[in-house]
């Protein structure tokens, strides 16, 4: 479990500065959002926030440790920091500038989400889908993809997952295997379940079809 106390006090940090950004971005200070970001995140890591950014997805897991109930934690806040941003950065310079951030903040909210298979923090699937709707529609790299596509099927998307997987598909056909056992999970759950999530047993079969048949 993730330690309680360290990320009460990461998310109060946090919860603070969120409530500053309402007050800069109202005001259109948009200067001083960037600001406090920026000090907020070396309050929180230790270094300059245009440091942190640099570091890719892996590599600041690397860097906040092999402590699963630290470095998680801290990732998820880089994560929310690198959203708040991507937004004033667009409102300052349009959206093409801010769809960076965030990729980049997408990245880090499921794989902290999924390292643990549920949220951090109450928000955390709240800002994940905000940050998704944002950029769902773009042009993204498989390798986000394929996280997006585990993390629909886990929140019970599951016409979302399959949106994904057919993109997936489109750039890496091996991936049929995955898009397979996908199917195979979805047979198991009721069909109330499947209902719920947006995708019909007789759609899953159908699916579940079109693979079979792609992969011979």
């Amino acid at each position: 479990m993730i330690q309680r106390d360290y990320l009460m006090r990461m998310i109060n940090m946090m919860i603070t500065m969120l409530l500053r950004l309402v007050g800069f971005k109202n005001a259109k200070e948009y200067p001083k959002a960037i600001l406090d970001i920026q000090t907020t995140g070396k309050a929180l890591f230790g270094m300059d926030w245009d440091r942190v950014q640099q570091f890719s997805v892996a590599q600041m897991m690397e860097l906040f440790g092999s402590d699963l109930s630290v470095a998680v934690p801290k990732a998820y806040m880089v994560a929310v920091l690198l959203k708040e941003e991507a937004e004033i950065r667009g409102l300052m310079s349009g959206e093409e500038v801010s769809i960076p951030l965030y990729e980049k903040s997408l990245d880090l909210l499921l794989e902290t989400y999924l390292q643990f298979n549920e949220p951090v923090e109450e928000r955390h699937q709240e800002f994940t889908d905000d940050v998704l709707e944002r950029i769902r529609r773009r042009p993204l790299p498989v390798e986000l993809l394929q996280k997006i596509f585990v993390y629909e099927e886990l929140v019970g998307r599951f016409a979302n997952a399959e949106d994904v997987l057919f993109r997936i598909l489109d750039v890496r056909p091996e991936f049929v295997e995955e898009g397979i056992h996908f199917y195979e999970r979805l047979l198991k759950r009721s069909r109330d379940e499947l209902a719920a999530g947006g995708l019909p047993r007789e759609e899953v079969l159908d699916g579940l079809s079109e693979l079979h048949g792609r992969r011979s």
